[in-house]
C-alpha cells in the first residue's frame, strides 16, 4: 500500500531508512504461555471452539472496537478479506467484541495511525512503517533486506512474508520501537508482494533507466532508483494517477495490487520484473491501543487468534490482486517484462548496498538479521514448496491458470501462525 507522505529526495532519507507483541507482556498479558490466569481474566487454548470462547468472556459486557483496515472499502479481495476477520472476530465471541471498521483511512493517514491508537482514536489500524523511517528505524532496516529474495508470481513472495514476520517478531529492538511509541503489535510486518516496475512505455535496459522520472514510496526504494540511474520522485500517492497519465513521471514502484486497485495499469502498463532479486517489498503492521490492552485476555486471544485465518485470506488476496494486474496489463496494451543483464546487475548492486547498510546499523544487529532472514526464507521456502505450491516464472501463465485454479494457502498460513505468531499470544 502506497499513501501521501511526502519523501524528500535526498540520501539522507535512504540513510534514515536504513511488530510484535512484546508490548503485550506489560499491559496485554506475558507472551510466551498459551494458556493464563491473570488480573485480566482466565484465558482459553488456541484451537479452542467459539464456545470455549465464548463461556470465558460470560461476565464481560459488549465492546465494540474501532477498526481502521488497510483496504479503502470492503470491496475487493482485500476488503473482503479484512471483513471475514471482522466477521470471524463477532463469531468467535459470540458478538461481545466487535470491530467497527472505519475504511479509508478516514480517522488516521497511514503515517499517523500508531499515534492514533495509542492516543485511543482508534482501537486496532493498519500502519505503514516505510513512510516515517525515522519513526520506525528497526523496522525499516528490515526492510532493507527485503529486495533480496526473487520475485515470483507468488512463491517467494509468500515465503518472504513468512520469514519477516518470523525475524520481526524475534527482533528486540523491533519490538521496542513499537512499545516505546505506546502501542501493542498484532501484526509486525505484513507483506504483500514485492514491487512492480510500471511505467508508461518499456523500461527494461540500464539505458532506458536513465533520466526517467519514477515515483517512490519508502527510503529503500529511493535507493534502488537512485542505483539504476534513476530519478526518484516524491509526491502524495493521490497524484501519482494524473502524474503518469500527463507524464509528469515515467514509471512508478508499487505492489501489483496497487497497480490493478488504483489504475496504475492503466496509465503505466509496461510492468518490467526483475530475474534474481526484487524491486522491494513494503509491509503493512497492526498496531493495537489501550482499547484492546484493557481486554480481557480471552478477549485480547479472540482478535489475536483471528489471525490464524486471516493471514491465509490475506496472502490469498494478495495472489488473486497479483493474477488481475497481469491480467489488466495485456488489457491496457502493456506487456510483462524482465530486466535486461546490465539493469540486473545495478539492481544487484542497490540490493547489496541496502543489506550493507543494514549490516552496519545501530538501530539493530543488522548482521543477525540478516543472517536470520536468509535462514528463515530458506525454510519457509522449502515449506511452501513441501506443500504443492510451485511457480514457473512465467508471470501471464500463472494468470492464465488463476481463474480455474485458484491459490489455498490455508496450511501454510496456518503453519506461519503456530509457528510464528503462537509463541507471542496474549496471555
Amino acid at each position: 500500500m502506497e499513501n501521501s507522505l511526502q519523501i524528500p529526495l535526498t540520501r539522507t532519507l535512504a540513510v534514515l531508512s536504513v511488530v510484535a507483541l512484546s508490548g503485550l507482556a506489560g499491559c496485554a498479558g506475558a507472551a510466551g504461555s498459551q494458556t493464563a490466569e491473570s488480573e485480566s481474566g482466565t484465558g482459553v487454548d488456541f484451537g479452542a471452539s467459539p464456545e470455549q470462547y465464548q463461556e470465558a468472556l460470560a461476565d464481560m459486557e459488549p465492546v465494540t472496537l474501532t477498526y481502521q483496515p488497510g483496504a479503502q472499502s470492503a470491496q475487493g479481495h482485500t476488503g473482503e478479506a479484512e471483513q471475514q476477520f471482522i466477521d470471524h472476530v463477532a463469531e468467535m465471541s459470540g458478538g461481545k467484541v466487535t470491530l467497527e471498521p472505519v475504511w479509508g483511512q478516514a480517522i488516521a493517514a497511514f503515517d499517523e495511525v500508531t499515534e492514533a491508537a495509542a492516543d485511543g482514536r482508534i482501537d486496532i489500524g493498519v500502519e505503514i512503517p516505510i513512510y516515517t523511517p525515522s519513526k520506525y528505524e528497526a523496522v525499516n532496516e528490515l526492510i532493507n533486506l527485503a529486495p533480496a529474495p526473487p520475485a515470483s508470481p507468488y512463491v517467494t513472495e509468500v515465503s518472504t512474508t513468512a520469514a519477516m514476520m518470523e525475524v520481526a517478531w524475534n527482533t528486540p529492538e523491533i519490538m521496542d520501537n513499537y512499545e516505546s511509541l505506546g502501542v501493542s503489535v498484532l501484526r509486525p510486518v505484513m507483506f504483500e508482494t514485492s514491487n512492480a516496475l510500471m511505467c508508461s512505455e518499456p523500461v527494461t535496459s540500464l539505458d532506458d533507466f536513465s533520466g526517467k522520472q519514477i515515483r517512490v514510496g519508502s527510503a529503500a526504494d529511493l535507493a534502488i532508483a537512485e542505483g539504476m540511474g534513476a530519478s526518484p520522485v516524491s509526491m502524495p500517492f493521490v497524484e501519482a494517477y494524473e502524474a503518469l497519465q500527463r507524464n509528469t513521471i515515467d514509471c512508478t514502484l508499487g505492489g501489483l495490487r496497487i497497480g490493478a486497485e488504483y489504475g496504475f495499469l492503466e496509465v503505466a502498463p509496461h510492468v518490467t520484473l526483475p530475474n534474481d532479486a526484487a524491486w522491494g517489498r513494503s509491509p503493512t503492521a497492526v498496531v493495537a491501543g489501550p482499547g484492546y490492552r484493557n481486554l480481557p485476555v480471552a478477549a485480547q486471544q479472540v482478535v489475536f487468534d483471528a489471525y490464524a485465518q486471516s493471514n491465509a485470506r490475506s496472502l490469498e488476496a494478495a495472489v488473486a490482486f497479483s493474477a488481475d494486474a497481469i491480467n489488466m496489463v495485456g488489457e491496457n496494451g502493456g506487456e510483462i517484462s524482465r530486466l535486461g543483464d546490465d539493469a540486473e546487475e545495478a539492481l544487484q548492486g542497490a540490493v547489496e548496498g541496502l543489506r550493507e547498510e543494514t549490516i552496519g546499523s545501530s538501530a539493530l544487529d543488522g548482521a543477525d538479521a540478516a543472517e536470520r532472514l536468509d535462514a528463515s526464507f530458506d525454510r519457509w521456502l522449502a515449506i511452501a514448496e513441501e506443500e504443492g505450491h510451485t511457480d514457473t516464472g512465467d508471470y501471464v501463465g500463472f494468470a492464465e491458470g488463476f481463474s480455474s485454479d485458484p491459490v489455498d494457502l490455508s496450511t501454510f498460513s496456518e503453519r506461519m501462525f503456530e509457528e510464528i505468531y503462537l509463541p507471542h499470544r496474549p496471555s
